[in-house]
Parts: C-alpha cells; structure tokens; sequence
C-alpha cells in the first residue's frame, strides 16, 4: 500500500501545479480568439463561473483520496497495534509455559534416570507428549512474533524458514520467484501473509506427513499470488469443513477475506493439498 500511496501523492502534486496555469492560459486564449464574440464583462463573469464550478470538482476529488489515504493510514496503525499485542503474547508464551514445558522436560528425565531398571512406558509417552507440545509451543511463539517493518523482506524470510523446515523434517523443499514482491507489498500486508504462509506450513509438518513441498510467489503489477503445495497425506475439503473442531481453515478464510484476497484449496487423499492465495495489488497492496 505504502507504494502505492506514494506515487498517488506524487501525482497529486504536479496535477495541483498544472491545473491552474493550464486552465487559466487555455481559457485566455479561447477568449482571446474568440473577442469579438464575448465581451470584456461577460468573459470576466464566465471565467469566474468557470473556475469556480472547475475547482469545486477538482478539490472534491483530492479531498476524496486524502480521506481514503487518511482511511488505510487509520488501518495500518491498528493493525500495527494488533501485531505489537501478538508480540506481547508471544513473549508471555515464552517466559511461562515454553518454560514450564522445559522443566517438565527435566524432571521426565529425572524420574526416567530414577527408574532406569525398570522404566515405565508412561513417562516414555510423557516425555514424547513434552516434546510435541514444547515444539508446536515455539512454533507459535516463532509466528507471533513481531518484524520490524523497516526491516522486513518478505521473500527472505520466507527462504529462511522454508530452509529452517527442510533440516528439522527431513523434507525437500523448493521455492520459485517471480516479480518483484517486496517493492510491491507494504509491510503490514507482508506481515499478514507472512503469518498465513507460518500457519499453512506448520500445518503441513502436524498434518500432511510431506516428503516434498513446493512454494511460488509471484506478482505481475496487478496480482500477487502465493502457492503452497505438498505431496502429503490430502484430506477431504468438505468433511474439513464441516468438522467441528476444524478451526485452522476457518481462521485461514478469516484472514484472507479481512485482506481482500481470494483462497482457492485443492485436496485429494493420498496425493497432497495445494493452497493458493491470489490478491489485488491495487486493493490489497
């Protein structure tokens, strides 16, 4: 959005330059050509009219786009403010339960070295139950976490965790480019994408037992799409939705519409899923 703010105000300055010299030269030498036809008088009266009537439309329109400019400025900051609370949370995840999973962690290990003659299966299925839950606990925190927006480049972070997934599941990974994404996308729509691509990939580690995944980002000016497709496991769209505790896909649709991008899901058991994001630059960006 920032982009394209930024060439909208640009082009509001030379328009507001132009306009008045434009206007008034050309209608001088209309009434200059054309003397003979209209008095002195009346060509005083009919330039006031005029330019009134001119001006009137032309300052509705720019105070049309300040309002809108003024409208998404209004936007980002409470966005900004949402993803400030969501690195408070992450950092409470971290300080309190990531904390306590750890000790927990320890005293499994502690009771396991106690009762090394005779081990109990019980702590061997607490000890894995710790583990899970301690990885999908950093996974959320590592999503919540905030980037700072001078910072932020979308297709390298991306990389980096497409990189980060590839070592710790034994998976093969590979990611196309196309366009130039970041000079096209403002942060805090890279912000929210970067979060839905977290969610979409740390469903496919718990769920989609994939061997191979592949990811396309793409922009041509108009669109930015983003692909995410695996070779898992697949699943049944229909019953996904309709299932009650199937809460992912529905925050997922949740987030894309409150953007303004359209989801389209494919799914078939056995041969994977494929996920594509598709957004208007010109709205969304």
């Amino acid at each position: 959005m920032s982009f394209l703010l930024s060439d909208k105000i640009k082009k509001m300055k030379w328009l507001s330059a132009l306009f008045s010299a434009v206007f008034i030269g050309v209608f001088e030498f209309i009434r200059h050509r054309f003397l003979d036809v209209i008095s002195m008088s009346w060509g005083n009266v009919l330039v006031a009219g005029i330019t009134g009537i001119l001006f009137v439309l032309y300052f509705h329109g720019i105070f049309s786009l300040l309002e809108s400019v003024s409208s998404k400025l209004q936007r980002e900051k409470e966005e900004t403010a949402v993803l400030q609370e969501r690195e408070r949370i992450a950092r409470q995840l971290h300080d309190s339960v990531a904390q306590s999973l750890f000790f927990m962690n320890i005293k499994a290990l502690e009771i396991e070295k106690a009762l090394h003659h005779q081990p109990l299966p019980a702590v061997k299925e607490l000890q894995e139950a710790i583990k899970m839950t301690d990885a999908d606990i950093r996974q959320h925190i590592f999503a919540l976490q905030r980037v700072t927006p001078e910072t932020i480049n979308l297709v390298a972070t991306i990389q980096e965790q497409l990189t980060a997934y590839e070592h710790h599941s034994n998976s093969k990974v590979h990611l196309c480019i196309t366009g130039n994404i970041d000079m096209k996308l403002g942060n805090v729509l890279k912000k929210k994408l970067l979060h839905i691509f977290q969610e979409l990939l740390q469903n496919i580690r718990k769920h989609a037992e994939a061997k191979q995944v592949n990811v396309s980002l793409g922009e041509n000016g108009r669109q930015f799409t983003m692909t995410v497709q695996d070779n898992g496991k697949g699943f049944l769209i229909e019953t996904a939705k309709t299932r009650p505790s199937s809460f992912g896909l529905k925050h997922l649709e949740e987030d894309l519409r409150a953007m303004g991008a359209n989801l389209n899901l494919q799914s078939v058991p056995g041969e994977g899923t494929t996920v594509n994001i598709l957004l208007d630059l010109e709205e969304g960006g």
